[in-house]
C-alpha cells in the first residue's frame, strides 16, 4: 500500500529504537563536541536506526516530507484524527466558532461522497492531522530535529520536533547527546517569510 494509515496513532510515540548504545559509545566524543551547524559523520549510521510516529497537520507534513535522509511514508489525508487545534486556538473566538461549524459541514459533505478515501483527500483541508512515521539513523534524525525546531518553522511541526528532542536526550543520556536547538523556537521572526525554494540564476 502506498499510503500510510494508522487509525490508532497517538500524539507522539517512540516506535522502535534499534541504535546499539555500545556501538555508539565509540563516537561519544564526536557526538558531544560536534560544532553548531555541522552533521554527525556518516559512519554513525552503522549503529542502527530509530523510529517515531506522531500526529501532524498535513500542511506541516509537506515541510517534513522534504527530508530525504529519513525514511517516511506518505500519509493518507483523512479526517478521523481531527483538525489541528493550533489553528483554531490562533483565531478570535467568534471566527473559531464559525470555522468549527464550517469544518463540521465540510466533513459531512465529504463523508457523503461516493468515492474512495484516496479521492476524498483532495477535498480535505490541509489542517487535518495525519499520522507521520519517520525512521533514520542518528545522523539523519539529528539533522531533522535541529533544522525543524527553529523559529523559522511552522509551530505545529516545531511542537513535535521538541518532543522528539526530549525523547532523544532521554534515550541517549549516557553519551550526553548534544543537540543544537533554537533558544526561542516559538518567537515570531519576520525573516521566516523570506524562506522559500526558488531557482537560482
Amino acid at each position: 500500500d502506498y499510503y500510510y494509515v494508522n487509525n490508532e496513532a497517538k500524539d507522539f510515540a517512540l516506535l522502535k529504537n534499534g541504535i546499539d548504545l555500545n556501538d555508539l559509545e565509540k563516537y561519544k566524543e564526536l557526538i558531544q563536541n560536534r560544532p553548531f551547524k555541522t552533521e554527525l559523520p556518516p559512519m554513525v549510521a552503522e549503529c542502527g536506526m530509530i523510529q517515531y510516529e506522531f500526529l501532524l497537520d498535513f500542511g506541516s507534513f509537506r515541510d517534513l516530507q522534504r527530508h530525504r535522509a529519513i525514511v517516511q511514508r506518505m500519509p493518507l489525508l483523512v479526517r478521523n484524527h481531527g483538525f489541528n487545534e493550533w489553528y483554531l486556538k490562533a483565531m478570535p473566538e467568534d471566527l473559531r466558532n464559525k470555522t468549527q461549524e464550517f469544518i463540521k459541514m465540510q466533513e459531512d459533505s465529504i463523508s457523503k461522497l461516493e468515492t474512495t478515501d484516496e479521492i476524498k483527500q483532495y477535498y480535505t483541508a490541509m489542517g487535518y492531522n495525519v499520522p507521520c512515521r519517520v525512521a533514520g539513523d542518528l545522523k539523519a534524525i539529528m539533522y531533522l530535529v535541529e533544522l525543524r525546531s527553529t523559529r523559522f518553522v511552522h509551530p505545529t511541526l516545531v511542537q513535535q520536533m521538541l518532543k522528539m528532542i526530549a525523547s532523544l536526550k532521554d534515550i541517549f543520556t549516557d553519551i550526553d547527546l548534544t543537540i543544537h536547538t533554537d533558544s526561542e523556537p516559538n518567537r515570531f521572526d519576520i525573516r521566516r517569510g523570506e524562506h522559500d525554494i526558488v531557482m537560482k540564476d
